[in-house]
């Protein structure tokens, strides 16, 4: 039986934002590093990457983005590699701060970032020719990401990023492997 790698990058994300999380509670850090209107007109540019090391909801928030983060994290790691899956969930994060401060402007999570490797996840589900049920739950989370973002939430813009440099990245991959792209 074949050995399986440790996500290691999911693992280390996982230590660093618990960290943070967790010293929070213990330190005046939240109001230093979450999201926060005008923050970014005070040149505060940090605030578009420290967010999501941070918790600002609770327990509810802790237990719900950590499990996620735990169990999509190793997924999409296994499928992208370790420093793909960096480049997905820094990308996603960034790109739900941006959302997050024309929509939410206050707040902290890594929820956005965790949202770019579902979107990469539906990616390589759209992707899968079989099971028709792996296009079909690509697609739930393709079109939930369209509805989020209409409706202004701010993880619909990280999930599409996640779709797309997802997709972007499989088709580079079929590319360089010379099979066939859908």
């Amino acid at each position: 039986m074949p050995r399986t790698r440790l996500p290691i990058t999911t693992i280390a994300v996982f230590a660093i934002t618990a960290i943070a999380t967790t010293l929070q509670y213990f330190f005046p850090l939240l109001p230093r590093f979450e999201r926060q209107p005008g923050a970014l007109a005070a040149h505060e540019y940090w605030r578009l990457i420290t967010p999501i090391f941070f918790h600002a909801e609770g327990w509810r928030q802790i237990v719900f983005d950590f499990s996620a983060l735990a169990i999509i994290g190793t997924i999409v790691e296994r499928i992208f590699g370790g420093r793909r899956w960096l480049v997905l969930y820094f990308t996603a994060g960034i790109t739900g701060e941006i959302a997050g401060f024309a929509w939410k402007p206050l707040g902290a999570g890594s929820s956005v970032a965790i949202c770019g490797l579902l979107g990469a996840l539906g990616a390589w589900l759209l992707r899968n020719p079989r099971p028709m049920q792996s296009r079909f739950g690509g697609m739930v989370i393709l079109v939930g990401a369209v509805i989020l973002t209409a409706f202004r939430d701010l993880h619909g813009p990280p999930l599409l990023v996640g779709i797309v440099l997802g997709w972007v990245m499989l088709q580079r991959d079929a590319r360089e492997s010379g099979t066939a792209a859908i």
